[in-house]
């Protein structure tokens, strides 16, 4: 990260092309607003779909195993027992909440693995994550629905001064010298230095990103606690994430308890939530160290998993309890595919359908999904190859070798031009009144373990019978 520059000029306007010039370098922070952009656009779509949410959560393997935690933890334990998939996550918990749930884990990812190795980014890291766990532990005791927008508004209620510290670190220490010299605050002393304020700076930004109001309006230092409003409230967001900031700021100078207490009392009212709760609140926040691990994984599956036969003998159980429920046959769908993409560690998970004469893949979850789909299609007329055997025969498939000298010839060039990378994969068919209308394909690539147990072998079958009922109840 670049942390030179001329000095500013005290030009708003300098300081704005300097900034975004910093960010477009380090490239991670407008990669984080396309994902913001992205999960406000499909929770807004009135066509929205829980597949399609589903599908960018499980782009990043990391993500998803950090989202199916969170989902589970205590704030969401009493909506519907233990959750073992995204799409089972957003049936419970409404797609809304799981977006949310993705952003503040997308934003303090990214915050750990673009900060700069400076101990004053590592404390704004801290005041930032501090902030968002004493409005998660607040919205757990309201049982407050979708309240992990609250905590998302937490946590980008500091953006504004972690992009200072992040991209101008010699500005960063003139303010907080002017700031403690008690010379004036933080938001006039940025305003000295760079020709703009930190409210400003936050709401450029928000602008810039397209950020939803309800966030962009919570970014603004300006809510105080004589405001009253109703918990979930556009007003109560913004004063809630003011609320967590200022008392982050307060442990991370040492405040004492008194201190501390006093400003608890003066918030309280104002949110509308007992002194002793936002304190409850506060105390297990802070025995919640922050922790900045970044993405060590990379955002790949590591492979089958060590305990794939339990997986999927719980997914098995889950999709029936799920279909006793009356789930429709799309999100049936998507759980399936889902639980066999997790289960297994997959690298990718296709569904192709008859159409027009032709077998097309539809949708899936994996690698290079959703570019590669356009490229999986194939003619409903018979030919020699593995794929029409199993459909003609209804018969599951599973190739463990492409490249073996058995198999070669009944591999179909369109699926070697369109995945070279594939090494093994399985066909089961979707077999309704009779006749195979479609297939679901999954596969590993080369240097993954493509090993298949019976009792696995059986428990795919299960889920794929599982869905066809589905599918003739949808009928």
């Amino acid at each position: 990260m670049t942390v030179s520059s001329p000095a500013l000029e005290n030009s708003k306007d300098q300081f704005f092309a300097l900034l975004t010039k910093r960010m477009s370098e380090q490239g991670d922070f407008p990669a984080f607003a396309k994902s913001v952009q992205h999960l406000d656009e499909l929770m807004h779509d009135q066509n929205k779909n829980i597949a399609d949410i589903a599908r960018v959560i499980l782009n990043d393997f990391t993500l998803t195993q950090k989202v199916i935690r969170l989902a589970n933890s205590v704030m969401y334990s009493g909506m519907g027992g233990e959750i073992t998939t995204i799409t089972q996550a957003a049936v419970v918990l409404g797609i809304d909440t799981i977006a949310h749930i993705t952003l503040s884990i997308r934003f303090i990812d990214t915050l750990s693995a673009s900060a700069p190795a400076s101990e004053e980014a590592r404390r704004e890291l801290a005041k930032a994550v501090l902030a968002g766990n004493i409005v998660r532990n607040v919205v757990t005791k309201l049982n407050m629905v979708n309240g992990e927008e609250a905590v998302v508004c937490a946590l980008l209620h500091h953006l504004g001064r972690l992009m200072l510290v992040f991209y101008f670190p010699a500005e960063w220490s003139q303010i907080q010298e002017i700031a403690q010299n008690g010379a004036m605050n933080e938001n006039d002393a940025a305003q000295q230095v760079t020709g703009a304020s930190i409210d400003e700076i936050s709401q450029e930004i928000a602008r810039n990103w397209h950020l939803p109001k309800k966030i962009s309006d919570c970014m603004a230092s300006s809510a105080t606690f004589t405001e009253i409003s109703i918990p979930g409230s556009s007003d109560w967001l913004k004063v809630m994430a003011n609320f967590a900031g200022g008392v982050a700021s307060q442990l991370a100078h040492q405040c004492t308890g008194d201190d501390i207490q006093r400003y608890v009392s003066r918030y309280s009212e104002s949110l509308l939530i007992s002194a002793a709760d936002l304190t409850e609140s506060v105390d297990l926040a802070q025995q919640m160290a922050p922790e900045f691990p970044g993405n060590p994984e990379g955002g790949k599956s590591s492979g089958k998993p060590h305990d794939s036969r339990e997986r999927l003998a719980v997914s098995v159980r889950e999709l029936r309890m799920a279909l006793a429920r009356g789930i429709d046959f799309n999100i049936a769908l998507s759980m399936i595919l889902e639980s066999l993409y997790a289960s297994m560690g997959f690298n990718r998970v296709v569904t192709f359908f008859r159409d027009a004469g032709m077998l097309k893949a539809k949708v899936g979850f994996g690698s290079g999904v959703p570019e590669v789909l356009s490229g999986l299609t194939f003619p409903e007329a018979y030919a020699a190859d593995v794929f029409h055997l199993s459909l003609a025969n209804k018969a599951d498939v599973f190739i463990q070798d492409v490249a073996s000298s058995q198999s070669s010839s009944s591999i179909p060039a369109w699926l070697r031009e369109a995945l070279p990378d594939v090494d093994a994969f399985v066909l089961l068919p979707l077999v309704f009144n009779g006749k195979a209308i479609g297939l679901i394909y999954a596969d590993w690539c080369m240097g993954a373990t493509n090993q298949i147990e019976p009792s696995e072998f059986s428990s795919m079958g299960a889920l794929r019978d599982y869905l066809m009922r589905a599918l003739i109840k949808w009928k």
